[in-house]
């Protein structure tokens, strides 16, 4: 099954926070064309308002900082819908340095708006956490662990630990007052919004196409090349994130990814082949990579879901990722 529940969200009432965002801003654009009643509360820090033109007379959208309490509070009243995806995230190169910074920001906003939706009496709340909870030595291919199952993952630990503040929280309050709690862990998205944060803050397909399209030539790729990722085109991700709001709200984690994964020398070689760039490449493993092996075990996404089929290939994503390049880096080349 390929399509959401539009009886569901049909005149529902949802607050996306962080919906001027990268994966926020899809979910904006599927959440309007289901029917709902759209309010984005966002305040642009790595979101941009020309991510969701296309939809911004369909909705309301709040100018807010939801690291305070009372803010989160107004902009959460009347929703029967939070799908909280506002939050700071960064390349490893960044986040492996920040813990702190990570762990803070991610922790507080995520705490507020749970909060909120609780006092509020919001009836579905949806907690996007991330692979980077799961450790270094997590089983290949990955279940859904508990929550508490070793440290997470080395390189992104203050990013790690807040997204697990988030999703005992989220526990905590499902089996206290009964609110209808879902818990997702995407795997790598990626797609035509994202927002540049320079070579050492960004993460690993932009950075790739954005080193192919400039023509760098030796390319030098961070890492062996050897290590491998699931990917997943942000459509998919949220139509996914759709799916497990409205049939698993037990604050039961659920993995978004599928088990096809690809080496990052494989990623770099497709890249190659969709632009038609072919620079030497040189692997530099002076450089952090991350865990070796990322790669999710999608059973229970898959019976969730009724066994949802991705809509974007990887190449059509990579497709989608050239235009991301034209309109961020060449703008006056775009027809």
């Amino acid at each position: 099954m390929n399509i959401m529940n539009v009886d569901f969200w049909k005149s529902r009432r949802v607050l996306v926070t962080g919906g001027c965002g990268f994966l926020g801003s899809y979910l904006t654009e599927e959440l309007v064309a289901l029917g709902a009643h759209v309010t984005v509360a966002d305040n642009l820090e790595t979101g941009t308002l020309a991510n969701i033109a296309d939809v911004m007379s369909a909705i309301r959208f709040v100018n807010a900082d939801l690291t305070h309490l009372d803010v989160c509070m107004a902009v959460s009243k009347d929703m029967h819908v939070i799908m909280n995806l506002v939050g700071r995230t960064q390349g490893v190169g960044y986040s492996s340095n920040h813990h702190g910074e990570m762990l803070f920001h991610n922790s507080v906003v995520c705490l507020n708006m749970l909060e909120a939706a609780r006092r509020n009496s919001v009836e579905f709340f949806l907690v996007v956490s991330s692979s980077c909870v799961y450790p270094d030595d997590a089983p290949i291919p990955t279940p859904e662990l508990p929550v508490l199952s070793g440290l997470p993952e080395s390189v992104n630990q203050g990013y790690g630990w807040a997204k697990r503040i988030a999703e005992l929280q989220g526990q905590f309050y499902h089996n206290e007052y009964g609110m209808k709690i879902a818990i997702v862990r995407p795997f790598n998205p990626y797609g035509g919004r994202y927002l540049w944060r320079g070579d050492n803050n960004s993460h690993v397909v932009p950075t790739l196409v954005k080193k192919v399209m400039d023509g760098t030539d030796p390319l030098v790729v961070w890492g062996s090349g050897k290590q491998r990722r699931n990917f997943l085109h942000a459509r998919d991700a949220v139509r996914l994130f759709l799916i497990v709001t409205e049939r698993e709200t037990s604050a039961q984690p659920v993995n978004i990814g599928y088990e096809e994964d690809i080496s990052i020398e494989e990623l770099v070689s497709q890249i190659c082949e969709v632009t038609g760039r072919h620079p030497k490449i040189v692997f530099d493993t002076s450089k952090p990579e991350g865990r070796f092996r990322k790669c999710v075990d999608s059973k229970r996404l898959r019976r969730i879901t009724d066994g949802y089929t991705p809509v974007v290939s990887l190449k059509e994503g990579l497709q989608d990722m050239m235009k991301w390049y034209y309109r961020t880096f060449q703008p006056k080349s775009c027809v």
